[in-house]
């Protein structure tokens, strides 16, 4: 090897050793960020900017949350129920802990999203285009919502506002997907005992006229995997179509949609804040075949379903048995979910939450509307352990668009939020100690037959 060759390889390798420590030290500033003059939206940015969908390491959000409750002064507990599922409580101590806590909950999971998937900005960036609105997955479900609970709190505890009641703030880290590692089993945790939980605040949704959406009940998911067995051959054959794994899912699938129909015929008469009263049925799965010419012997299908509110279990699990007998021999099925039927929060004046919620919402001239959605939440665990649970996003005259692509969130309804929670939180904290039942399912009301 030539001498100028050894000297240009020398300058090279001492150029990538700079650019590698360059980077190390950007690296190293990102994880130590500091928040302390962020605005609210800096935050909100920087929130979106950690890419947290589900099963992704949560780490920096952990992180995230811990600079800001150090900001806050407030103590922060990290719990691993389900190892690799972190959530993270922060807690603003009333002046009476003996009396029952305002819990604010939201999750840090969100779903994939991919720039290439059509998205205007990168999804994981917090842009904010020449319309004022924030473009990233978490803006409407609901990494805002975290940052409007924040904000709201820390102006409370700034402004040396007293509060009756404890609040606390969770985050849970799998919502998206059930909720197996975070809300199910933290409600049978004594962390959650010891925070002596009075009400329930969580996610609501967007809403595309000039209310907020309060979701008081959630329709609950059950999902089934249908199994199609049947004679496998060379394509070239030619089998009884019932005798196929085919012909069987074709059956199924004619009987599901038959059921579908008679639903989405209620589904177009029901009113826009009342999902509960029909049942939605999708087969979003079909998997089957090993070869372009081989008859394949199993077709499987993935059916997910929401129950209306009123549905009885047991005569929905007979209906779908009743479908899979009729269909054909050699089905079978198997629950992958099955949520059990959710109460419902009652809405009216003999709630003292509901009041205190509608009290703050009066203050600001927001109309608030009781609506039961189409999909679910974590609120509906908390219902089912006996809490009662109100779900509210402040996104008034906003599109829909969790979940989708170029979700985002105008910066002034995001702002509105952070003031509409700040009276919210307070009412809700200083509800005189006489005025709430020791029992919570005082507040709740079985709807299911």
């Amino acid at each position: 090897m030539s001498r100028i060759m050894m000297n240009k390889i020398q300058v090279f390798t001492v150029v990538a050793l700079l650019q590698l420590q360059v980077s190390l030290a950007v690296c190293n500033k990102a994880g130590r960020a500091d928040y302390s003059n962020s605005s609210p939206v800096e935050l909100l940015q920087a929130y979106i900017q950690i890419n947290t969908t589900t099963y992704n390491d949560l780490s920096d959000a952990v992180e995230f949350w811990r600079q800001l409750a150090a900001l806050a002064d407030v103590p922060i507990n990290v719990y691993e129920i389900v190892e690799g599922f972190p959530i993270v409580v922060l807690k603003w101590a009333g002046t009476d802990s003996s009396q029952h806590s305002i819990m604010l909950n939201s999750h840090m999971d969100v779903v994939p999203a991919a720039l290439e998937d059509g998205w205007t900005y990168d999804p994981f960036s917090g842009h904010i285009d020449e319309n004022n609105f924030i473009y990233g997955r978490g803006t409407q479900d609901m990494k805002s919502v975290s940052i409007q609970y924040y904000t709201a709190l820390r102006r409370l505890k700034e402004n040396n506002v007293t509060l009756l009641r404890d609040v606390y703030m969770t985050l849970m880290p799998d919502e998206e997907v059930g909720a197996e590692a975070g809300m199910i089993p933290f409600l049978q945790s004594k962390e959650f005992a010891e925070m002596n939980v009075g009400i329930e605040l969580d996610e609501g949704s967007s809403f595309p006229l000039p209310v907020i959406a309060v979701f008081y009940q959630d329709k609950v998911v059950w999902q089934i995997k249908v199994d199609c067995h049947g004679v496998s051959a060379h394509g070239s054959t030619f089998p009884a179509t019932n005798d196929t794994a085919t012909g069987k899912c074709r059956n199924v699938m004619n009987k599901f949609f038959e059921f579908r129909d008679e639903q989405y015929e209620l589904a177009k008469v029901a009113p826009p804040n009342d999902a509960g009263g029909y049942t939605s049925i999708n087969i979003n799965k079909i998997n089957g075949g090993t070869a372009n010419n081989v008859i394949p012997s199993l077709i499987s299908l993935t059916i997910d379903i929401r129950l209306g509110t009123t549905v009885n279990e047991v005569q929905m699990d007979a209906k779908i048995r009743q479908i899979i007998a009729e269909s054909g021999s050699n089905i079978t099925f198997s629950y992958i979910l099955k949520n059990p039927q959710s109460p419902a929060t009652i809405v009216n004046a003999s709630n003292p939450y509901w009041n205190a919620v509608n009290k703050a919402a009066d203050e600001l001239g927001v109309g608030l509307l009781a609506t039961i959605p189409p999909g679910s939440t974590d609120a509906r665990h908390v219902r089912n352990a006996g809490y009662p649970a109100l779900g509210l996003s402040p996104m008034p005259n906003t599109e829909l668009l969790l979940h989708s692509v170029n979700e985002r969130l105008g910066v002034t309804t995001f702002l509105n939020g952070i003031d509409l929670y700040e009276k919210i939180i307070y009412y809700l904290a200083t509800i005189p100690a006489e005025d709430t039942a020791e029992d919570g399912t005082e507040y709740l009301k079985v709807t299911a037959r």
